[in-house]
């Protein structure tokens, strides 16, 4: 059997860790290609060929751009990263190419599951797990009345646009910062009410925030997969450091048991939460692997990155694990570009 020739386009560090695990297969062999804007990334060290991308503002365009890459390098498996709602809505053309896509074929689902405002809309009308208090704001002005709605004695106030990854824009609230004493913290994500409203202020247009109380309890990053033998969901529960406890929790189990059911998900996806009162509210789905399934892997010995492509393939792998909890943890190690 020739080499299934797989390519992964701009993905986040820990790609490394998803080419490893997709390679670990004992049936078919992996011809990994990546690419990325990053010529320094450090999954391309584990690439067999590996391309810089050029920039492209305009989707579209990095579309034909991406058929034609695999055109040119006949490519078999694409996992796209980069651009990957606009991938998604051309699939038949990728598909005419020989080119199977690991991603949702549902272009209106996907939008909507990567825009929260829509994505808490609609897990409160299927009555889908427990969704925050929440407002959207499209102006400074309409932020300020936002952040009143929502702000108590005994709250603090997160926002974050409605399509966003990695919590780029996640910042929270909290004028304790300009107390004394805070000069010797860290401010990480925090910012002053006043700062708040001046950065919104000076930006003119910008893209839709969801405001909420910050919930205070454990983040939970749940890595799932539906496959023909049933759901795998694995929730990590994020500790202090680089920690992570596998910890099986109903509710959470339930919640993405209903997201997989109820929008049809046949890729990786992932569903982020957050606990509040013993409740764990849902924050995001995000329809893709997730930067830190290799802790999931690693705990519970279940390879959902090679199951996922293998099941794109055609083949159901058969799979199983014992529902334990488990700590894991990870150490950086140098690696030579």
């Amino acid at each position: 059997m020739r080499d299934i020739r797989i390519w992964l386009n701009h993905w986040f560090s820990t790609a490394y860790h998803i080419i490893e695990l997709i390679r670990r297969d004992d049936r078919l062999n992996f011809y990994v290609i990546g690419s990325s804007s990053d010529e320094n990334c450090v999954y391309k060290t584990v690439c067999d060929e590996f391309y810089a991308e050029p920039p492209y503002d305009d989707e579209g365009e990095y579309v034909l751009f991406c058929l034609d890459f695999c055109r040119a390098h006949a490519v078999d498996v694409f996992l796209p990263r980069r651009g990957m709602l606009a991938i998604a809505e051309h699939a038949r053309e990728f598909g005419a190419l020989g080119v199977k896509i690991l991603a949702e074929r549902g272009a209106k689902t996907l939008n909507m599951l990567n825009d929260k405002a829509s994505a808490y809309a609609m897990f409160e009308r299927l009555g889908i797990g427990s969704v925050p208090p929440y407002k959207i704001a499209k102006t400074a002005v309409e932020f300020e009345e936002a952040y009143c709605e929502l702000k108590t004695n005994d709250n603090r106030i997160c926002f974050k646009f409605t399509r966003d990854e990695g919590a780029a824009s996640f910042r929270v609230v909290d004028d304790s910062i300009l107390s004394k004493g805070w000069i010797h913290r860290s401010f990480n994500t925090k910012i002053t009410y006043q700062n708040a409203i001046t950065l919104l202020e000076n930006a003119g247009q910008f893209p839709d925030l969801l405001l909420m109380p910050y919930l205070s309890g454990a983040e939970v990053s749940a890595d799932c997969l539906k496959t023909a033998q049933g759901n795998i969901i694995v929730p990590r529960f994020k500790g202090t450091g680089r920690s992570e406890r596998i910890k099986f929790d109903d509710d959470i189990t339930r919640t993405c048991e209903r997201i997989a059911e109820e929008f049809g998900l046949e890729s990786p996806f992932n569903a982020q939460f957050k606990f509040d009162s013993g409740v764990p509210y849902i924050l995001e789905v995000n329809t893709r692997l997730s930067g830190g399934v290799q802790m999931s892997a690693l705990a519970l010995g279940v390879n959902i990155p090679n199951i996922a492509v293998n099941k794109l393939l055609g083949i159901d792998k058969s799979w199983s694990f014992e529902k334990r909890d488990a700590t894991v943890s990870y150490v950086e190690s140098p690696v030579e570009l």
